[in-house]
């Protein structure tokens, strides 16, 4: 199998701006990032907010430009036309004019893209089926859709030309879990079909579950690049915490027989379960020996941990 090109090729990216009195002072929003995206892959940007991801996009973007470094999209400067062609985009909040319909809107972007009547016409009924829109919720005002429609007909204006790079800048932001659940569907869809992905987001769990590779972003500075497996094994994956006491100390040796982590302090005993199959197996266990159990929680992704254990290493504090 030959190896994928690169569609995104960053090197040393840095943003600075002024600020202060007189703009005698500098913010450092990216710092000398470096990294590349491969065709066909879905790479997300992770960090939280204020980590300079929706600057990176807008450096890719050439919305702004760098103060120093190089960006490169399927080997040419963002700005060349035949990069704008192939790119659709999604931002972090998107102005949608609240008159028009998602038809009208997607009609209109259509005509920017120089889609003829009737490519329009098939293009847009395409995306709009795509996405889960009917005919009742297209043909309404946008001043009258729920979050959850607009952010569809966000995703449909980036679909609208059919792209070969999507660059969504935090996708699942404001969508409830059945919501991030479908954006996670069609964005593994659209790789399927040979798009790459390049999406920001703060939700690591999210990104965890559906990215090829992550890039780790805290403070404008790459702390770590990789597949989420290489980053941070999923020897935890589905892991719970139990909280409980009156456990007797017979029953916290069998735990720990089961592969559980247990400590115990003065009132409580934690109980880290390995999978959450074999959670709540201890945590039936544990009432049949006695015990009472508190709650029972999910823990942090390994991803999440990782990045965590990332930031304390880089010296800084997470936001």
């Amino acid at each position: 199998m030959s190896a994928r090109s690169a569609i995104i090729v960053v090197e040393n990216l840095t943003k600075d701006y002024a600020s202060g009195w007189l703009a005698h002072r500098r913010h450092r929003a990216v710092d000398r990032l470096t990294l590349e995206v491969k065709e066909g892959e879905i790479f997300g940007l992770l960090g939280p907010n204020g980590a300079g991801k929706t600057t990176t996009i807008k450096l890719l973007l050439r919305l702004i430009r760098p103060t120093s470094g190089t960006v490169r999209l399927f080997g040419r400067l963002p700005e060349d036309r035949l990069v704008r062609a192939q790119l659709g985009f999604l931002p972090e909040h998107p102005y949608l004019p609240e008159a028009l319909t998602a038809r009208e809107l997607l009609d209109y972007f259509g005509r920017l893209f120089g889609l003829s009547r009737s490519d329009r016409s098939a293009r847009v009924a395409l995306v709009l089926h795509q996405v889960g829109i009917p005919a009742s919720v297209a043909d309404r005002p946008l001043r009258q859709l729920s979050r959850g429609e607009l952010a569809r007909v966000g995703f449909a204006q980036a679909l609208l030309h059919n792209p070969k790079l999507l660059i969504l800048d935090d996708p699942f932001g404001g969508l409830d879990p059945e919501g991030r659940r479908q954006v996670r569907d069609w964005l593994l869809r659209w790789r399927e079909e040979g798009k790459t992905i390049f999406l920001s987001t703060p939700l690591v769990a999210e990104a965890e579950i559906i990215c090829d590779r992550v890039a780790l972003l805290h403070r404008g500075r790459l702390l770590a690049c990789g597949s989420p497996a290489e980053l941070a094994p999923p020897t935890a994956q589905g892991a719970v915490e139990i909280l409980a006491r009156d456990l007797a100390p017979q029953t916290r040796e069998s735990l720990r027989a089961r592969g559980c982590d247990v400590r115990a302090d003065r009132t409580l005993v934690r109980i880290c379960a390995p999978a959450s199959a074999e959670g709540w197996e201890a945590v039936d266990f544990i009432r049949r020996s006695g015990g009472h159990v508190i709650a029972v929680n999910p823990l942090r992704s390994p991803l999440e941990r990782f990045f965590e254990d990332a930031v304390t290493a880089s010296g800084a504090s997470p936001a």
